[in-house]
């Protein structure tokens, strides 16, 4: 199936369409499958090409025996593979033609055509899974690194879903509906600032204000003339009809720390409004996660910090140690709260030296340490998100394969999905330093256990040609 020098993979055995109840069902069997980016990924002779791993889900949860692994150059996926494309830096799903099978949408930020920089592309789901895609580039600018962060979510509640994707400038959002010919709605350039100068990074969807509707964030900074300088600022867009309106601005204490950071919304508190966590890996020593509670018209300004140095979170905060350097929330342990995963790739477990990586969290973003890491899982309450019953998880874990010596990056990406549907997540989290690892903890009534838990490396993939497993978890 697959060409340049990658291993060939047969696709998932077709099987009865049904509607698409869960956002990363791309077969509609009913099972969760997980869509992994692999920005780094070599194709033939293009470096940093790029490409997608799908790991099919079953009864008994995700199955690495069946994958696909998906490239500019498949058959059915436009544009090719070249150098430094970056096909898969960024990756959510959804389904963003309601035709029952959920979307795998894939940013290549290094995409080039026309004097445009920057692309997505959405790869459709089908009963004999992933087989086309249609790309799309920024529809009103150039030269502007479009889609280097996109969220998915019915905005303007018209019934058909929408996409924002930031760009090194802009806001912009795309109405639905999208279809497979490669057309879309209207767009909009959001600009909170009226032409000053702003900077986003990371965009956000989920419903925050109780009123059914879904409305996203957008993460960056922006110039604060008072204070001379960039300041860390959340512009909350509520969703609603017609289209999504800016009704919350939030200064962040830190400044210009949140280069690329991972965001999510969840009810940590189960008061039925959607909180936002933050996680910001340059704050402070060591990192930080900031927490702004939901409320009717948005997040709260009143920022709760949660940091290693929080009551009950386990650890000590050390500069390098990128405590929030990507954040995921589910419901670990079926209590009804949701939890939040916070990855610290620069977390020093054991003897050993550390470097930069090279990498970084997010493209763009500055390179953590390089360490074994670690991830925290901080649980939700009626208090909200606190440091009471966290728990860390490292290669000193019982049952997590790797050694605490080793300079893995574990935690440079996680996500929390229910893959067995028994209503406790599962953890994943990646380590794509050498040996590049992905691992998946079993979720239990207690949370994430490492008793159980796989391992999964290129050559457990049958991917050795894949070279740099990024490990760019859906969103």
């Amino acid at each position: 199936m697959l060409v340049s020098g990658l291993t060939p993979l047969a696709l998932a055995v077709p099987v009865s369409a049904a509607s698409a109840k869960y956002v990363d069902d791309f077969n509609g069997d009913g099972y969760r499958d997980l869509a992994v980016g692999d920005r780094g990924a070599k194709v033939g002779e293009a470096e940093n090409a790029g490409a997608v791993v799908v790991i099919w889900g079953t009864a008994k949860g995700l199955d690495p025996s069946r994958r696909t692994v998906v490239t500019q150059d498949s058959p059915g996926i436009p544009g090719a593979a070249e150098s430094n494309d970056y096909f898969g830096t960024d990756v959510t799903t959804a389904d963003l033609n309601k035709d029952g099978y959920a979307d795998v949408v894939a940013t290549a930020i290094g995409e080039t055509n026309d004097g445009r920089s920057g692309a997505f592309t959405v790869l459709w789901g089908s009963k004999s899974g992933l087989t086309r895609g249609s790309s799309y580039m920024n529809p009103l600018y150039k030269d502007r690194a479009f889609a280097k962060d996109i969220a998915v979510g019915d905005f303007n509640a018209d019934g058909k879903p929408d996409v924002v994707a930031v760009d090194s400038e802009n806001i912009l959002f795309m109405r639905g509906p999208f279809t497979t010919s490669g057309s879309h709605g209207k767009v909009t350039d959001f600009d909170p600032r009226g032409g000053e100068e702003i900077t986003p990074e990371t965009v956000v969807a989920g419903k925050v204000t109780k009123d059914g509707t879904v409305d996203f964030a957008v993460l960056g900074s922006e110039w604060d003339t008072a204070v001379g300088a960039f300041r860390d600022t959340v512009w909350f867009y509520k969703g609603g009809s017609g289209a999504p309106k800016r009704t919350k601005t939030v200064k962040l204490p830190s400044s210009t720390t949140l280069v690329s950071s991972g965001a999510a919304i969840a009810d940590f508190d189960k008061n039925g409004y959607g909180d936002l966590a933050i996680g910001a890996e340059r704050a402070g020593t060591g990192g930080a996660v900031y927490v702004l509670p939901g409320t009717s018209t948005g997040p709260s300004g009143s920022v709760r910090t949660i940091t290693q140095a929080t009551s009950g979170v386990p650890g000590t905060p050390e500069t390098g140690d990128d405590f929030g350097g990507d954040v995921s929330a589910a419901d670990t342990n079926g209590d009804g709260y949701a939890d939040l995963a916070v990855g610290t790739p620069g977390e020093i477990i054991a003897a050993e030296t550390s470097a930069d990586t090279g990498m970084s969290v997010r493209a763009g973003g500055p390179p953590p340490r390089m360490a074994a890491g670690a991830v925290t899982v901080l649980r939700g309450s009626a208090s909200g998100l606190t440091g009471k019953n966290s728990r860390a998880y490292d290669y000193n874990t019982a049952g997590i394969e790797g050694e605490p010596g080793e300079r893995a990056a574990f935690g440079y990406s996680v996500s929390l999905r229910d893959y067995t549907r028994d209503g406790r997540a599962e953890l994943l989290a990646a380590a794509p330093s050498t040996p590049q690892r992905l691992h998946l903890l079993p979720g239990t009534s207690t949370g994430p256990t490492g008793t159980g838990s796989q391992v999964l490396t290129l050559a457990s993939l049958g991917q050795t040609a894949l070279t740099n497993f990024w490990a760019e978890l859906a969103d």
